[in-house]
């Protein structure tokens, strides 16, 4: 099964997430897939929070900051496990940032993204994604910040469309 756990930043879905593995995973390896690079201190401190969150949960963390699909052959047990990825958001900024020199558009850089993620978790027993919503409207972005809002966007709507189970936080 894969599931997406959907939200505005701070509406608790990490920890959503963390719950459902919990609920799913039973006594089968758990991997907690972290994509966030710890840029400043807000990033470092913001690590440190969702470390603590999984501490005694049974997770092996895995730091993949981009090119997600590469683990299948990384990790080769798969089948028998429940992967959380943690965030989407993330994985895009960081994709977006390993490619800025290549002329692709915002389709073609979200679908590489929906696509590496998808493999992976068509590989394990189980798949939850953790993902940021944010307004595409009303909102004053420089031009790098709306093709990061509309590519973080996009991945949500094609995740959407191939997961069996969505979970919406406000």
């Amino acid at each position: 099964m894969i599931y997406l756990v959907l939200g505005t930043p701070d509406s608790g879905k990490s920890r959503r997430a963390e719950d459902l593995v919990a609920e799913i995973a039973g006594n089968e390896p758990k991997y907690y897939i972290a994509t966030m690079i710890p840029f400043g201190e807000s990033g470092k401190e913001r690590v440190k929070k969702h470390r603590k969150m999984r501490e005694g949960k049974g997770f092996e963390t895995i730091e993949k900051t981009i090119k997600v699909h590469e683990l299948i052959d990384e990790l080769g047990n798969l089948p028998k496990a429940t992967c959380l990825l943690e965030c989407m958001s993330n994985l895009v900024g960081n994709e977006m940032h390993e490619e800025q020199n290549l002329p692709k558009s915002c389709e073609e850089i979200a679908d590489y993204i929906t696509e590496s993620v998808m493999s992976l978790a068509q590989q394990a027993e189980n798949m939850v994604i953790v993902a940021n919503s944010f307004p595409l409207e009303g909102e004053s972005y420089d031009e790098d910040t709306k093709k990061y809002v509309r590519i973080v966007d996009m991945v949500n709507k094609n995740l959407k469309s191939r997961v069996d189970k969505i979970y919406e936080l406000i």
